[in-house]
């Protein structure tokens, strides 16, 4: 349940059409690879803030570069959103209500056809669950198919990494938190989201958004960000409730997480703070909040 937690909260951009116009800020870099920045107060505390991707391939994203391992064993703590790594009891996954009364006869049996063609039957042991558990367990096959792995996630690593090292590693939202906002979103988003993971088997989307983490081309990913947060659909009920989910998984989360930096930060404690790459841009993302702060954030 864990790591369909994890997955409810990476967004996938191969299930948007993208539309709009919007001003970019410019996150250049004269290097290559995964993004990471610089965070300094004025009073010269200094962090690192990393973004990463929460599944991956395991040629595809290590070795990391020796600056971002250099700057990793710099730090005295490890902050990522969630230890996925952590033993733990599963919370609720759903009210006891069967799933067909949350989404559509048509999605439901197409969801029952996708089970049993990657688990080879299906009893109905999931019939009870909520649609947030369909629409990661879903997920979970899209991302298979594509060869991707949350074993090979940026965030696993370093979690490993800091175990490995007894470093102290700060769960700047927690399971149980991340839970809660799953359950926060609406049944017609996650029938949304279920009916595009069940249309769009393709790795090409996945492979475009790894290609842009890989070459470290923000820009890009913010463009990506802004323009599925734009997209617009016909039914003005669920155009509602996407944006509220967007709200919820970007803005809310991404001002928290730029707290609990800053708070770190001022704090003196020198923290390598490695959370998905997605909540690093934009606007709204965590870089631009903590400048508005008043601290320096460059790319390193």
């Amino acid at each position: 349940m864990k790591r369909f937690v994890c997955f409810l909260l990476c967004l996938l951009f191969i299930l948007f059409s993208f539309t709009g116009c919007f001003s970019l800020i410019n996150y250049q870099s004269e290097r290559s690879g995964p993004a990471m920045w610089i965070v300094e107060d004025r009073d010269g505390h200094r962090c690192y803030l990393f973004g990463t991707v929460h599944t991956g391939k395991k040629t595809d994203a290590f070795p990391l570069p020796d600056v971002i391992e250099d700057a990793y064993s710099y730090c005295d703590y490890l902050a990522v959103e969630c230890d996925y790594t952590a033993e733990g009891d599963d919370l609720p996954e759903g009210d006891g209500s069967s799933i067909t009364d949350h989404i559509s006869e048509s999605v439901y049996n197409a969801a029952v056809a996708s089970i049993k063609r990657h688990n080879g039957e299906y009893n109905g042991e999931y019939d009870n669950k909520s649609a947030a558990f369909w629409y990661g367990l879903l997920d979970s096959f899209v991302t298979k198919d594509c060869g991707f792995s949350a074993e090979y996630g940026t965030d696993i690593y370093f979690i490993k990494k800091a175990k490995d090292e007894n470093k102290t590693v700060f769960e700047v939202e927690g399971y149980e938190y991340q839970a809660e906002l799953a359950g926060k979103v609406s049944d017609k988003v996650y029938e949304h989201f279920m009916i595009s993971a069940l249309n769009n088997r393709s790795s090409s989307g996945m492979e475009y958004y790894n290609q842009l983490y890989r070459s470290g081309d923000m820009s890009t990913l913010e463009y990506t960000l802004t323009t599925g947060r734009n997209s617009k659909t016909a039914d003005a009920v669920l155009a509602e409730q996407l944006k509220a989910y967007y709200d919820l998984m970007y803005t809310e989360r991404n001002a928290k997480m730029a707290e609990a930096l800053y708070g770190y930060l001022t704090g003196g404690k020198r923290v390598f703070f490695a959370v998905g790459a997605a909540h690093t841009v934009g606007p709204d993302g965590i870089v631009e909040l903590l400048k508005d702060k008043g601290c320096r954030v460059y790319r390193k």
